[in-house]
């Protein structure tokens, strides 16, 4: 019987589209269909017709596909997710079915089996060989390799017995097996505050959808705790999703792992092969992998029976997607856990603000471990005013370090210890000017300056990514002699570094050193080995990295973080600063912190000197109270851009003048965005700001059925935005 239904397709569309069919299917299915002249991959979304097309225009679908179907709680996740976020649903669609391979024809793997064909009816002589392949056949299928091994034969042997039907081959998908963890390989030795988070932890699994915050200090032992909470969801037979903010998943991170379950869990990210990508999408999907770690990408894996999910450094601004489909990752895991009624567990040392204010309202529980494990003790935090303790010029010209910073290096290399400078800032120098005419080198596609990177001799758009080299002569006026560097970056600061301890070993760890995880694991690993004595950093370095042996963290500019206009910028830059501190002294050495800045009485630097987050987060809190600001007051972006700039200003003040206001709504803006050139596209920025009581989204479909649009002319939309520019 021929029937209609409705197909979600992972394109840029709010609705299904209809397909007939004349074969059994169910809503999650997974089917290939005609979509013009190509073939799409879609998930059945209704039984029913979505639309009134007369039945001999709609084309049928072509196969459906041997996977599960997509849960309907995961369908009710991507409906939710579209409906937060005002994004199409077919958008959210692809990042389920993100991995196009696996939907095409597997590899095969050819075994052989006995047909019950004897070697008299096949007119095959008796003999020794045949017979010994013959009884090792009777346990079990194998290749001919596996044959010619198992019986001692060669392959003479094996050939005349398939073609004469006494072997018979069967076809089976190759698969890579993925080995499960086991919850109790290791018993690790906690501490009684460490039992008693844990415990808690447990008691949450299998008993519903809860969230809570485990919130720990830097080097308390964090990780460990939620472990167990793991192995709790293990023995319960269900899956468990580990969110990482990406660059921080190393192989010091997996081998605790691996030490503590006996295997290695399946990760999940960018840097993974479309064959790893595959196999493991398979794998999740049929119920084969228990344990997945990767980025936020991974919340939206097709899991068929998952059971916890753990989101480390759950305030890293990285869950953030901005990118096709704008979401936070931490709470969308959130929301799929309560679809889905399994808990959540937020691990960090500084959590956000958000999340704070949400146990204040009870809505989420939390347990907490204020020390540090096995004895180690916070570092000391001692404050540097540059404008008393002046960086002092050297014979490579101007110096970023202070003679305090400088003499505490001096002192840790005399001692053999390693120490971290952090500057959250790639590159060289964030800019390249002409003294003589006053010219900055710009990006020809961004209103961004370009950054020089000196050991690659390049000048790069860290915006949209593109390259020159650096000019011999300033390109505006030719001086041969103008062009300076402005600012400094890490590579900028090791050249410092290295012109003042030239027997020290040196290095740096970026997102222009480590490309990979590859190259990540590398730069950490010559760390845990003692082959660096300074590590220069940017933020990367924040991300949970244990080195015993780092006993001093120099961060060379505080107060970078708080020139944003980003609402969050305190709060970001506390959290960022707490992270890259707490790397000093996690083992028996005792560990300091010294802190350069040109403003020691901000309240960021009051909090970090006197360890009191709670005094800072209240001054943000009240902060936010009284601007009506996130989490008491609900924001959204609209983002207009064009390629054409009159066409686009005239759609964003088309926005501005139909803008809503009234006592709980009010918009600011239109105004050119910060960025107001990117990739050869101008933007403009709106701001709509509510009460926590209205439906903001309801209030943008509403605004944006006001004005008609152009198809040059991009509107985004951003719920809760997290950046500015």
């Amino acid at each position: 019987m021929v029937r209609t239904v409705g197909v979600l397709l992972p394109l840029p569309f709010d609705k299904p589209f209809d397909y007939t069919v004349d074969f059994a299917v169910q809503v999650g299915q997974i089917v290939e269909v005609p979509f013009g002249k190509e073939k799409q991959i879609g998930v059945v979304w209704s039984l029913e017709p979505t639309s009134e097309l007369e039945q001999g225009k709609i084309k049928a679908i072509i196969k459906a596909f041997d996977f599960p179907p997509l849960k309907i709680e995961m369908l009710k996740f991507i409906k939710w997710v579209a409906d937060y976020n005002m994004a199409p649903l077919g958008s959210v669609l692809k990042m389920v079915i993100s991995v196009r391979s696996v939907f095409e024809p597997s590899p095969m793997t050819v075994l052989y089996t006995l047909s019950g064909k004897t070697l008299a009816e096949a007119k095959l002589k008796n003999s020794d060989a045949r017979w010994h392949v013959m009884d090792l056949l009777k346990h079990a299928p194998y290749t001919r390799q596996e044959i010619a091994a198992g019986a001692g034969v060669s392959q003479g042997v094996i050939k005349p017995m398939i073609d004469a039907g006494v072997l018979v081959p069967i076809y089976v998908e190759n698969k890579k097996e993925f080995t499960e963890p086991i919850g109790d390989y290791v018993k690790v030795d906690l501490t009684a505050e460490q039992i008693k988070a844990a415990e808690l932890l447990c008691r949450k699994v299998g008993a519903g959808f809860s969230v809570t915050l485990l919130d720990g200090v830097t080097g308390s032992g964090k990780t460990e705790v939620y472990f167990e909470a793991v192995a709790k969801a293990l023995e319960q037979d269900t899956q468990v999703l580990i969110l990482v903010p990406e660059i921080s998943l190393t192989a010091q991170w997996l081998r605790r792992f691996q030490s503590r379950f006996g295997v290695r869990p399946a990760c999940w990210h960018s840097g993974l092969t479309v064959k790893e990508r595959t196999d493991t999408w398979k794998a999740i999907s049929e119920g084969r992998v228990k344990v997945v770690v990767g980025a936020r990408s991974a919340l939206f894996l097709p899991y068929t029976k998952l059971g916890l999910i753990v989101i480390d450094e759950s305030h890293d601004h990285s869950y953030k997607q901005e990118d096709a489909v704008n979401y936070q990752g931490r709470d969308m895991a959130v929301v799929r856990a309560k679809i889905e009624h399994f808990p959540v567990i937020l691990s960090t040392a500084t959590p956000a603000l958000e999340t704070l204010v949400n146990v204040d309202e009870g809505k989420y529980d939390c347990v907490k471990l204020n020390s540090r494990y096995a004895n180690a003790v916070l570092p000391d935090i001692k404050i540097i005013d540059i404008k008393k303790d002046k960086p002092q010029r050297g014979e490579w010209g101007v110096s970023w370090l202070t003679p305090t910073m400088v003499k505490a290096l001096q002192n840790n290399l005399e001692n053999g210890e390693q120490s971290v400078l952090f500057l959250n800032r790639r590159g060289y120098a964030p800019l390249l000017i002409c003294r003589d005419c006053g010219h900055r080198i710009q990006c020809p596609s961004c209103s961004a300056w370009l950054t020089e990177h000196k050991n690659a001799h390049k000048l790069m758009c860290h915006h949209c990514g593109y390259v020159d080299d650096i000019p011999e002569v300033c390109p505006h006026c030719g001086s041969a002699e103008g062009l300076t560097a402005c600012g400094p970056g890490v590579e900028r600061v090791e050249e410092e570094v290295c012109m003042r301890f030239p027997t020290a070993k040196v290095d740096i760890l970026s997102s222009d050193s480590a490309t990979s995880f590859t190259a990540l694991s590398k730069i950490i690993g010559k760390m845990e080995r003692k082959e660096i004595d300074i590590l220069i950093g940017t933020q990367i370095i924040a991300k949970g990295h244990h080195f015993p042996d780092l006993t001093l963290v120099g961060i060379v500019d505080a107060d970078l973080g708080l020139m944003s206009s980003d609402l969050r910028a305190a709060e970001q830059t506390y959290q960022l600063l707490s992270q890259v501190a707490g790397r000093a002294g996690r083992s028996d050495k005792h560990g300091t912190v010294y802190v350069q800045t040109l403003h020691p009485e901000n309240n960021v630097l009051k909090a970090l000197l006197n360890n009191d987050r709670a005094l800072f987060m209240d001054f943000e809190k009240e902060s936010r109270q009284i601007l009506h600001y996130p989490p008491y007051g609900k924001l959204a972006a609209l983002i207009i851009s064009g390629t054409n700039q009159q066409q686009t200003g005239a759609v964003a003040a088309a926005f501005g003048r139909t803008a809503p206001d009234t006592e709980n709504i009010s918009v600011l803006g239109p105004a050119p965005a910060p960025l107001f050139m990117l990739r050869d596209k101008y933007r403009y920025r709106l701001m709509l700001k509510t009460t926590r009581n209205i439906n903001i989204q309801q209030v943008l479909r509403e605004w944006q059925k006001m004005v008609k649009v152009p198809s040059s002319v991009r509107v985004e939309v951003d719920i809760d935005p997290y950046s500015f520019t």
